[in-house]
């Protein structure tokens, strides 16, 4: 004989298991602020060389920063404005490792302007930024023309 109960089984469960996971979330947490933060894994030796670059490199940020934009945003396409900001941080990323490879610089101001015009110059070079053109097309009589000067009048 087989009793069958009136009452859900899935309700009280799923209630039980909320509780039970709630507590184990709050007992982790207490856990990790007890123990405070956790070493980064790949954790790079900061060699004392590196902390007086870093001084230097925030040194031409805060100086030579605004010029950077400038250049990028002068030999930037205008309907790219939105890629300054890239680029520009692809410069300072560049000039970091310029400076970590040891080269002694004489003219900062020099060497980022040119670094910048080469990171914009290099940026259009790459066959992928000339394949790829951005299309709004929720506005669907600029993506239809945009299709019919791809494909051609005759399609």
């Amino acid at each position: 004989m087989t009793i069958v109960s009136e009452r859900p089984v899935e309700p009280l469960v799923s209630t039980r298991l909320r509780a039970g996971l709630a507590e184990e979330i709050e007992r982790q947490e207490r856990d990790d602020n007890q123990r405070g933060p956790e070493a980064e894994p790949f954790a790079v030796a900061v060699r004392p060389a590196d902390a007086v670059l870093r001084v230097q490199l925030d040194g031409w940020f805060r100086e030579f920063g605004p010029m950077v934009r400038r250049v990028v945003a002068r030999s930037a396409r205008r309907e790219d404005v939105d890629l300054v900001e890239d680029l520009a941080q692809d410069v300072w990323v560049e000039a970091w490792q310029y400076l970590l490879r040891g080269n002694d610089v004489q003219r900062p101001a020099g060497l980022l302007a040119v670094m910048a015009r080469s990171r914009v110059s290099a940026h259009y070079r790459s066959a992928r930024v000339r394949r790829e053109q951005a299309v709004d097309f929720q506005d669907y009589e600029l993506a239809v023309d945009r299709l019919v000067s791809w494909i051609g009048a005759e399609a």
